[in-house]
């Protein structure tokens, strides 16, 4: 399996857990990823059947897209043409991915391709250069078209990729998954001890996510003046730039961040919320996606409130699991309406774990990982 991201980085845990599905049911799996802290050597850890290996990072931003680190390109090179694999499984296009392939593999290979974001013209912007988006396109296509079978996260992506003309016996819909015995709630108490939080203040909570952190701010602050009891948590490191809109918006007193947290602190961090809050705007990167934040919030039994962009929230609404938007312009009332009604906060908290265990764990999506990677009936 050959990942694009850093270690602990996004599609890192996608191709981390549908390596953990393949190797407890009988499969040996090498997983490469890339270092976080290292410029020049690989680290490797072992799980089981599933090997781990973070490459050097020198060179990992070189070009537009990511994914240049020279060094660990010629060490997946190597691994591709000298070890004894059957399958191999590229995570997105990114030429620490599609290189080693290209370059590497032999014809007994079986090539799979996982897409799970649309690139090219959507989430790579460029400045807008038409030769640019047209360059990245024909990379981000070009592995899909390429590979012996194709697993897509979402609906449009499915899409996509019968336009290109790929089969639909060759493409499997895998939405993302939820490990929910890690990501489970603890008590709002032990949470807000932790961070130095009041325990009286009502707690509206989010991971970073780039694009969505304006018309965040923007829905905190008309949902604070409302509600002047509000405030506002950040999971993660926020950037300087981010540091000074809320600063701006004179909203820093009412501004917690907890600083980059581990994984083993990430959910208890996320359980002093009261309400998540996801304002997606209506683009193509974000109505492709299957954001893994959502499916964080939901096992961490707390109420969510997201704008009905893609096929996460579809789903949500239809199950009344979470406290679905039509719109950014609606969804500040959204969230004022779960801030102000804390019998509607444990509804929608409740019925949202329920929901995402009973469909998204990754055992709940084991049989479909399985069929895929094996090639057999379902």
């Amino acid at each position: 399996m050959l990942n694009a991201n850093l270690l602990g980085c996004g599609t890192f845990y996608r191709a981390l857990w549908f390596g953990r599905v393949c190797a407890r049911n009988g499969h040996q799996v090498t997983l490469c990823t890339v270092s976080r802290d290292r410029r020049w050597t690989r680290s490797t850890t072992v799980e089981s059947n599933l090997t781990v290996s973070a490459g050097p990072n020198w060179g990992y931003y070189c070009m537009p897209g990511y994914g240049s680190n020279w060094l660990d390109i010629a060490w997946r090179w190597h691994e591709i043409r000298s070890a004894d694999y059957d399958i191999l499984y590229a995570f997105e296009y990114h030429p620490n991915v599609a290189w080693p392939v290209y370059a590497g593999r032999r014809s007994s290979q079986l090539l799979l391709s996982d897409w799970c974001d649309w690139y090219a013209g959507a989430a790579n912007v460029f400045k807008g250069s038409s030769l640019a988006h047209a360059w990245d396109r024909r990379r981000e296509e070009r592995i899909r078209l390429k590979a012996d079978r194709v697993s897509v996260i979402s609906t449009p992506l499915y899409e996509r990729a019968r336009s290109l003309g790929i089969p639909a016996e060759r493409l499997a819909r895998i939405p993302e998954g939820i490990d929910s015995d890690y990501m489970k709630p603890f008590p709002v108490s032990t949470a807000r001890a932790r961070l130095g939080i009041d325990l009286d203040a009502v707690l509206v909570a989010a991971l970073n996510d780039g694009a969505a952190f304006p018309h965040l701010v923007d829905a905190f602050a008309r949902v604070h003046q409302r509600l002047p009891g509000t405030r506002l948590l950040f999971v993660g490191a926020p950037s300087q730039a981010q540091r000074r809109l809320i600063d701006s918006r004179g909203l820093t007193p009412l501004f917690h961040a907890t600083g980059r947290c581990s994984d083993e602190e990430l959910p208890l961090f996320l359980s002093a919320a009261d309400v998540f809050a996801l304002p997606m705007e209506s683009s193509v990167a974000n109505t492709a996606r299957f954001p893994h934040k959502i499916g964080d919030y939901l096992a961490c039994g707390r109420a969510l409130a997201v704008t009905n962009v893609g096929d996460y929230p579809a789903l949500l609404k239809q199950a009344d699991a979470a406290l679905v938007a039509d719109s950014l312009d609606s969804f500040p009332d959204a969230l004022f309406s779960l801030v102000n009604d804390a019998e509607q906060r444990r509804y929608y908290a409740q019925r949202g774990r329920a929901w995402v265990q009973q469909n998204l764990d990754w055992r709940v999506l084991e049989p479909a990982i399985l069929t895929f990677v094996r090639g057999t009936s379902s």
